[in-house]
């Protein structure tokens, strides 16, 4: 036999490993083309529905006991009330409770304040008969007075609505100076004590959360 052609072995050589690259490149490789991992995500919690049966938010402790839905300070036969209506549900109208009864203790003597949860029986009654709607307040049955401005202007005071809504402290006892004038020939006192603290939570034992304590009804005892 002769000897073999060494070109032919050369080019047998190179197909040869031509065929090799050609399935490497084919079958994938360890770790190639492969999504990569994702690391594991904590499930969301769930967002719980509001429970119907939780007590709601209450309206904040008044300085007097409501009584029917009602509760009142100083003396039924003052010449100048003021009524303040909210729904007792919630909390809304807390600020003006508590202005009112900072008016009340300025003027003591003077006027008498009436506290209406109107949506009590007894409450809804009464504002019923009152002819007024909704929260806000109202001095001698009156929610719109014409005032004077320190500087003479005048203007209309709104007060059907809560404090700082339609009317500030300032123009609400603007108000009540054209009140007092009918009353007495003298404006009301603007001097008012600062606010009372909150009272410590005394709800009696498996109460539930949220309720307010009740508070001493003026010159009486719990």
């Amino acid at each position: 036999m002769g000897r073999p052609n060494k070109r032919l072995q050369f080019l047998g050589v190179v197909a040869v490993l031509g065929l090799v690259v050609a399935v490497c490149m084919l079958v994938p490789g360890s770790g190639e083309d492969k999504e990569p991992p994702t690391l594991p995500t904590r499930p969301k919690a769930e967002e719980k529905p509001a429970d119907p049966k939780a007590p709601p938010t209450p309206m904040t402790a008044l300085p007097v006991e409501l009584k029917d839905g009602i509760g009142r300070l100083g003396d039924p036969k003052s010449t100048v009330k003021l009524e303040v209506y909210f729904p007792g549900h919630s909390g809304c109208g807390s600020e003006t409770a508590t202005f009112a009864d900072r008016v009340y203790r300025a003027n003591k003597g003077k006027m008498q304040v009436v506290f209406v949860d109107f949506e009590s029986p007894g409450g809804s009654k009464y504002q019923g008969d009152s002819g007024l709607h909704c929260s806000g307040v109202a001095i001698n049955g009156k929610q719109q007075f014409e005032v004077k401005t320190a500087s003479g202007d005048k203007r209309t005071v709104e007060l059907g609505s809560n404090l700082g809504d339609r009317w500030d402290e300032e123009t609400f006892l603007l108000a009540l100076d054209v009140a007092f004038r009918e009353a007495y020939g003298t404006p009301a006192n603007h001097e008012l004590p600062a606010p009372k603290k909150a009272p410590q939570n005394t709800a009696p034992k498996g109460a539930p959360p949220g309720t307010s304590p009740k508070m001493r009804p003026e010159g009486g005892k719990q």
